[in-house]
């Protein structure tokens, strides 16, 4: 098998964005553009990824990370002078070349194999698709026996030309020693006045190479980003992708066309989700779960059993197997719900496990805290950790009961199977088995009401 290296075009402005960010970074399924396409040329075998980018690029070496290259193009001179200098990044080992735009995420490890396997002795190989609406693609212009003549860009078209229907998919490859003497005679004569990396097959061609012509199905794998309209549209095919895989693997999903998953999120086989939710990247989901419509979870961690009910909402958590979680409740990061426990109606966790089999059922704060097995915390309780400086812990022991209304103010100590009274503000350790009660003495003033028609007036 040849050496094989991709370089990624990364260097555009993406003005018709309307953005500062660049177009490569921003999302689809929870992913950079550019990260989708990083990973398919892995997931393609490649012995090294380049990165061809801006002068300003230290987002996305930070979006990306350090295991590619990286290659500067400044200025931008057009994807030719791009491809040269992803180039320089590659070593004189590297046979084969694939280029392919960093803005074109739903594009296939499988397809790049098979644009591989089917170059044959071709010098250079190009995917295209047909369109129905070509516009803002490079036509595809063969000869009688339906070999390619030429590539054209689409400011360079004549009427003609502008009304072929086949286009130019941005997805190249090239052997190494082919492109780069291609790329040495490049001009910039056209409309542009850029170097189109296009030109470089007609080189080939002129030059008594081979060029060969793979024609793609499915025009959504092919398909870039330009404007939001399109980010919107890559976008909705990752999403559809993602939920048949998860079908395929048994999940069962109530309304597909309602339900949002990301790229980099797992499901276990069994697991119902309803219509409304949304699966952000980083989430696994064990087998057996029922996730109850409108509910997000984010980077998160559901064992098997796990039930997520109505609005809820789970960010960088870990919900252990069949604990149970809502309706309209919020997990923040660092929240740990054990085995069995049950966080309810409008409890609000962050930095706080709830151990197992415990419960926080109703309109409750748990800010940095550990709560023990089998405890409960009644309604209206609240963790007072931050003192306006410093946040501060709170430790609830095995089988403790906390009543109602309670304010626990922290650093405090609530004991093994001790019990706080209705109503206490508690700023004290409690022991264990004890009882701890602080509130204020009840005062009656028996006929201190004023009758009906006696109240002052003014």
């Amino acid at each position: 098998m040849p050496t094989v290296a991709v370089v990624i075009l990364a260097a555009g402005e993406g003005s018709r964005m309307k953005s500062a960010l660049p177009k490569v970074l921003h999302l689809a399924a929870g992913e950079p553009l550019v990260s989708h396409v990083v990973n398919a040329a892995r997931g393609a075998g490649a012995a090294m990824v380049a990165l061809v980018v801006p002068p300003e690029h230290a987002a996305i070496r930070e979006a990306v990370g350090d295991d590619v290259e990286y290659e500067v193009q400044d200025p931008p001179r057009g994807t030719g002078d791009a491809a040269r200098c992803g180039l320089r990044a590659l070593g004189d080992d590297v046979e084969l070349v694939v280029v392919v735009n960093g803005d074109g995420p739903c594009l296939r490890a499988e397809t790049l194999r098979a644009m591989l396997d089917s170059r044959g002795e071709a010098d250079g190989v190009f995917l295209t698709v047909q369109r129905d609406d070509p516009t803002g693609y490079g036509r595809i212009v063969r000869d009688h026996d339906g070999s390619l003549q030429k590539i054209v860009e689409e400011s360079d078209c004549d009427d003609q030309q502008q009304a072929l229907c086949e286009v130019n998919a941005g997805v190249y490859l090239f052997r190494a020693t082919a492109l780069a003497e291609a790329l040495a005679e490049l001009s910039p004569d056209n409309a542009q006045g850029e170097l189109y990396l296009t030109d470089a097959l007609e080189v080939i061609r002129r030059q008594g190479g081979r060029v060969a012509l793979y024609q793609h199905h499915d025009i959504d794998e092919v398909s870039g980003v330009n404007t939001r309209a399109e980010l919107a549209g890559v976008e909705e095919t990752l999403r559809r992708r993602n939920i048949a895989t998860l079908m395929a693997a048994g999940v069962t999903i109530r309304n597909p066309d309602t339900v949002l998953v990301d790229t980099d999120v797992l499901v276990g086989p069994d697991t119902t989700i309803f219509p409304g939710v949304t699966l952000e990247a980083g989430t696994r989901i064990g087998g057996g779960c029922t996730i109850y419509p409108n509910a997000r979870i984010a980077r998160s961690t559901l064992g098997s059993g796990v039930v997520v009910l109505d609005g809820s909402v789970v960010e960088d958590a870990i919900v252990d197997e069949d604990a149970s979680v809502g309706p309209y409740a919020r997990l923040r990061p660092g929240a740990h719900v054990c085995a069995g426990a049950k966080v309810g109606n409008f409890v609000e966790m962050k930095k706080t496990t709830l151990g197992p089999g415990s419960k926080a059922s109703h309109l409750t704060y748990l800010g940095d805290a550990e709560v023990g097995a089998n405890a409960n915390i009644g309604a209206g309780t609240i963790t007072c950790n931050y003192d306006g400086k410093n946040k501060h812990r709170t430790e609830i022991g095995d089988g403790a009961f906390i009543g109602s209304n309670t304010a626990l103010v922290a650093p405090v100590r609530v004991g093994r199977g001790a019990y706080v009274g209705a109503g206490s503000t508690i700023t004290k350790d409690i022991p264990d088995e004890s009882l701890g009660v602080a509130r204020g003495r009840q005062i009656i003033k028996q006929g201190w009401a004023p009758r009906d028609g006696e109240k002052d007036k003014d």
